[in-house]
């Protein structure tokens, strides 16, 4: 056999320099396949006969005439197979070279012309299909229409073997041994009818193997096609000459150097083995498409290759691009490549890689090389990206760089880019800005770089050491970073044939994320804010704390709408892995808190993430209860199911899967479920990194359980499904249970590592990732353009909310429902706001309404103290038990976890004992009893925070101050309407300056109150009598009420204006001081005279004070100035009328 190229017969004829002679009738053109004209090669006929091998291979380049050629000789061989004597072809050579040549005194025409049986094949015909046995169906076809041709020839003489096989094949009734042998026995039997060897000529023989290198039944096809042609030629006695071709399928271009191994056989062009690169330069030479160059300066072994000539160049320019885009759409390289632009997927791109890479062993210089060539080689697929290369590189360097830019966003560098991929780059523009990976706002490049280790578990470490590589991103000498908007860099370690992959994504130096519109959401679920576009604060620190911390569990609880759903949900999008194909998401955290240090977003969109929410249980009986449970653990199976290759999972872990996803399990496996769901993802290599656990309200389901009856038999599976998932379960990464109460669950996590429980109480890590701070405040404001002069009404409305204690405290959090929900109702205003209770309105107050009322809160003094304002302290247990019935020092618990409380601290406390002692001082003679009277009881308040598990606590705003009011107002109701008229009928007299109906109905109204409830402790300063005032002017809605409002020199108790009196000129203004009488032992009868001198002292204080000060500079001209004094049950009230020396009492003391 000898194998010849095409530069030697292009110099085999000795016509070259003639002239080129066109043949006129069409008919040759169309026998010999020509475009437009033929140009005469006869003499590779006389090649052709002469040459001494049985077998030749000829190679040349697509389009160098090989088909016409092989058409060529066919005609000139092939006999006419009815008629001998009769050839029909003859006439197409007489006036061509070949008829010129003779051999001992006769020409060739004579000797060879139409004496041959002619076998032509051409493999470039059969279709490839998906699958291999499908691929075969095609050539069984292609064979039974290569036996019709011979038909009309079948000699009945013939072997009954070789009858029988002749009609399976033209009956498709063929099984692959008998393909494997159909060719030789047609060669064999044309030989033996015909009793002359035949031509065999064999077009594109390798065109089967080279189009199906990247199939999935490349290796059968391979063996087939090998067995075929061994049959063929293993016997060529029947064989006279057989010409064989091939063409090229893979292209590269310009200078480079490289060792050219020599092709020896087949088995070098299967896909294990052509990932070598150096194997593409043989290829590339023997299809004549590069030529080895000057090698004088070359010192190593390698050889300078070019390409050809500037025809070739155009040439492959066109079918190169043809090919790519044929290989990218027909063997799914778009999912590949997608991989890297679109989901990042880390697992997928690894599996690909250590798939494709060629197994065998080379040095480490030549591993690293050949994983570069794959990437390059996968990513020039896309035409619609660019590949960029380092133009300066060492090839011993144990590291190499590549970028990839969409072609919109080439021109900014320059185009300093590898001229390969740049094709018909000029027009590319407008039609990659309709590709949905476009996106005219934001310029994004991917930066690949590609390191090696000497051993497998160093490549994990290699991936962080490549992305550290270059921080400041420059790249040929342009700083990257003040190129592009954002650069998505991937760290690929490799080490023989395994690999590893991480990426992360940098921002340029001007980035800026997008303003939001100012569109408000107040609900649950973190992608509405992102895909419809609402404004929203970042919280995203709270995603830095959980990466920094690292294994962890928490378990955090806020009051309702304080956004825990909404930060779960936001740590889900982060961390969890999305599906194939998915790009939504990509961006939502550019420019956020979280994606300003770039080792954080090396976490992005790689976890799997197992997420229940508890919210809607509403089950009413333990059975409903369970199914509940089973329900949600199974959408979550169902959920998962879509992310992995379900087949992958062994079978028992299948069918263990299937039963708990059609609610099927046991107890057992239900409680074991969601720990199990965590070993199949993790264990089965599914991901490359450990579950995230997140949980909401899952006190939900206890609270309902509890309030149901059902509690005691339901708390046990919910026990042991939490210490299932959280302890001991190795496959978790981190798990964060949210929930309004603290329910004693905390000994579920007793052996976890690095268990965290943040509550308000206590809270070192997300202490100002619930609620609005002041910061953020002044940004809402400011974007919704609310005046700043609301921030006061705002402060007093929804904020004073505090997170932690002691030196950990933070304060002034705001309502972030409320305070959102004003701003949604109030955005288009420019005065005249509109402030409502939104957060109390939005949620069930059964737990608010069953405390104040089981606990007798309506006279319960701490309670009343919070009412009017004071800070105090209260005993309040970390942990609390879901009980019938609470006692007093669990009540604060309650109410702290479900915000209607909040903590304070020992500065606000003591400013408030301080305004409490001034009040003392102002109400008691200065004598020394007073003064120790005074300073026993302060000492005793100052002293009390000492003590175990007490806290400052206070009303965090007048939202949550009208919630108890109105709570206060239903308990009491029964008394107050009953008692109604003493209230109104108090308040009128109030308006009215009737002085007699004053004094009456405040003391009918004192004597419907237990003096067990007013007076639970004697010989203390005691300010219920101001708490239940209020009580009684919210009640009635009296306008325009203060309280504790500064003006003067002081502070008033009480002030409104008299709605009796509303023109202008008679505007009028009620004062109220308030004193209390203190008790002498044993007595038993109020003491009038005390009375009487006590409303004489609190109208003195009111003109000395001068409280009128500020409503006077409000246009007031008339005020009306009430004392009041109080001793237990009774009480008198006095009035003077614009600071008069004339003081009205009642005509007679009360009895």
């Amino acid at each position: 056999m000898k194998r010849s190229n095409e530069n030697e017969n292009d110099f085999r004829s000795k016509n070259n320099e003639k002239k080129r002679k066109i043949i006129d009738k069409e008919e040759l053109i169309e026998k010999f396949l020509c475009s437009n004209f033929y140009i005469d090669k006869t003499l590779l006929i006389k090649d052709f006969i002469e040459e001494i091998s049985s077998i030749i291979c000829i190679t040349a380049p697509s389009g160098y005439g090989k088909t016409v050629n092989l058409n060529m000789l066919r005609y000139f061989f092939e006999m006419n197979y009815e008629d001998e004597n009769n050839n029909k072809n003859k006439k197409f050579f007489e006036k061509l070279n070949i008829a010129k040549e003779t051999k001992d005194g006769e020409s060739y025409i004579d000797l060879y012309q139409g004496k041959f049986p002619v076998v032509y094949i051409n493999f470039d015909v059969i279709l490839l299909e998906e699958s291999f046995d499908e691929t075969i169906e095609n050539f069984k076809s292609f064979i039974q229409s290569l036996y019709n041709k011979y038909n009309i020839i079948i000699d009945n003489n013939i072997k009954i073997y070789e009858k029988e096989m002749i009609k399976k094949i033209l009956d498709l009734n063929v099984n692959i041994n008998n393909l494997v042998v159909s060719i030789s026995i047609l060669c064999k039997y044309l030989y033996n009818t015909f009793k002359k060897k035949i031509i065999l000529l064999i077009d594109n023989y390798d065109s089967l193997i080279l189009n199906s290198l990247n199939t999935t039944y490349f290796d059968k096809l391979y063996s087939f096609h090998q067995k075929l042609l061994t049959n063929i030629f293993e016997n060529d006695s029947y064989i006279f000459k057989s010409f064989i071709t091939d063409m090229d399928y893979l292209l590269q271009n310009g200078f480079i150097e490289k060792s050219i191994p020599k092709l020896s056989n087949f088995k070098m062009l299967k896909k294990e083995y052509i990932n070598n690169r150096d194997i593409i330069w043989t290829l590339l030479i023997k299809y004549g498409y590069l030529i080895i160059a000057d090698n004088d300066n070359i010192i190593s072994n390698n050889n300078k290759l070019k390409i050809r000539n500037k025809e070739i160049k155009e040439f492959i320019k066109i079918k190169f691009s043809n090919w790519k885009n044929n290989f990218y759409k027909y063997f799914k390289y778009s999912e590949i490549i997608d991989l890297f632009i679109k989901n990042y997927d880390e697992e997928k791109i690894q599996e690909f890689l250590e798939n494709s890479i060629n197994k065998e062993n080379y040095s480490s210089n030549e591993d690293l090389n050949n994983w570069y060539a794959l990437i390059y080689s996968l990513l020039s697929l896309n035409n619609k990206y660019v590949i960029v290369t380092k133009n300066k590189y060492d090839e011993k360097d144990n590291i190499r760089e590549l970028l990839y830019v969409h072609k919109d966003y080439l021109d900014r560098l320059n185009n300093n880019c590898d001229n390969n991929n740049n094709s018909n780059s000029n027009n590319s523009n407008e039609s990659n800005k309709k590709n949905d990976q476009f996106n005219p706002d934001l310029s994004k490049i991917f930066y690949i770089t590609i390191n090696i280790v000497t051993e497998e578990d160093e490549i994990k470490e290699g991936c962080i050491q490549a992305l550290d590589d270059n921080e400041k991103f420059l790249f040929n000498g342009l700083e990257l970073k003040n190129i592009y908007d954002k650069i998505i860099k991937f760290g690929i370690s490799v080490c023989g044939n395994k690999c590893g992959v991480i990426y992360e994504i940098n921002y340029g130096n001007k980035f800026k994320r997008k303003e939001m519109e100012t569109k408000v959401y107040s609900g649950e679920n973190y992608d509405d804010l992102y895909e419809k576009g609402y404004y929203f604060i970042d919280k995203t620190r709270m995603i830095n704390k959980l990466i920094k911390e690292g294994n962890a569990v928490y378990l955090i609880t806020r009051p309702r709408r304080f956004g825990k759903s909404l930060n779960l949900k936001m740590i889900q999008k982060f961390f969890e892995k999305r599906t194939k194909g998915d790009s939504k998401g990509n961006d939502v955290f550019d420019g956020l808190e979280v994606s300003k240090d770039r080792k954080n977003m090396r976490e992005f969109h790689k976890y799997p993430v197992i997420y229940l929410n508890f919210k809607d249980n509403e089950s009413k009986t333990y059975e409903s209860a369970l199914m509940y449970l089973k329900s949600k653990i199974s959408s979550q199976f169902r959920y998962q199911r879509k992310m992995i290759d379900f087949k992958k999972l062994d079978t028992s872990d299948q069918k263990l899967w299937n039963k708990i996803e059609n609610e099927e399990e046991d107890m057992n496996k239900l409680n074991e479920s969601i720990q199990f769901l965590c070993q199949c993802l993790i264990e089965k290599k599914f991901y490359k990194r450990k579950c995230i656990v997140l949980i909401d309200e899952y006190d939900k389901i206890l609270i309902n359980s509890f309030e149901n009856g059902y509690y005691e038999d339901f708390i046990g599976i919910i026990k042991s499904l939490f210490s299932n998932i959280f302890k001991g379960n190795e496959n978790l990464y981190f798990g964060v249970t949210t929930g309004c109460l603290d329910l004693g669950l905390k000994s579920l996590y007793s052996g976890v590592n690095n268990f965290y429980e943040c509550t308000l109480l206590d809270d070192n890590f997300f202490y100002d990732c619930y609620g609005f701070t002041e910061s953020e405040l002044e940004k809402i404001l400011t974007d919704f353009k609310i005046s700043s002069k609301e921030k006061n009404k705002i402060q007093k409305e929804y904020d004073g909310y505090s997170c932690g204690y002691g030196n950990h405290i933070i304060k002034n959090l705001y309502n972030p429902y409320s305070f959102m929900k004003f701003i949604k109702f109030n955005k288009e205003k420019k005065d005249d706001y509109s402030y409502k209770y939104y957060w109390y309105s939005s949620g069930s107050d059964n737990i608010l309404n069953k405390i104040i009322k089981e606990n007798e809160f309506s006279f319960e003094k701490d309670f009343l103290s919070l009412l009017y304002g004071n800070v105090i302290i209260v005993e309040i247990k970390e942990i609390l038990t879901l009980k019938k019935n609470y006692k007093k020092d669990e009540v604060w618990t309650v109410l702290l976890y479900s915000g209607y409380i909040t903590l304070s601290d020992k500065e606000e406390y003591e400013q408030n004992v301080k305004k409490m002692d001034d009040q003392i001082k102002s109400e008691l003679n200065e004598n020394e009893n007073d003064k120790e009277l005074i300073k026993n009881y302060k000492n005793d308040l100052l002293i009390k925070h000492r003590e175990k598990d007490m806290y400052y606590i206070k009303i965090p705003n007048n939202e949550i101050l009208s919630c108890f009011i109105a709570k206060l107002q239903e308990n009491l109701n029964d008394q107050i309407m009953n008692n109604n008229n003493y209230i109104n009928d108090f308040i009128n007299g109030l308006f009215n300056k009737d002085i007699e109906a004053i004094n009456s109905n405040l003391n009918n109204y004192l004597k419907c109150f237990s003096e067990y409830h007013l007076f639970a402790h004697k010989n203390e300063y005691e300010n219920v009598y101001q708490v239940l005032l209020m009580q009684m002017f919210l009640f009635y809605k009296v306008y325009g009420l203060t309280a504790e409002e500064s003006s003067g020199s002081g502070r008033y108790d009480f002030g409104f204006p008299n709605k009796k009196k509303k023109n202008e000129k008679e505007k009028e203004y009620i004062l109220i001081e308030i004193k209390s009488c203190k008790s002498i032992k044993d007595q038993k009868e109020p003491d009038h005279n005390q009375l009487h001198k006590e409303c004489e002292n609190a109208i003195k204080q009111i003109i000395n004070k001068n409280y009128k000060m500020k409503h006077e500079n409000n246009g007031y001209k008339t005020f009306i100035n009430y004392g009041i004094a109080f001793w237990r049950k009774y009480c008198r009230i006095e009035m003077n009328i614009s600071d008069n020396n004339k003081i009205i009492g009642p005509s007679k003391p009360f009895e």
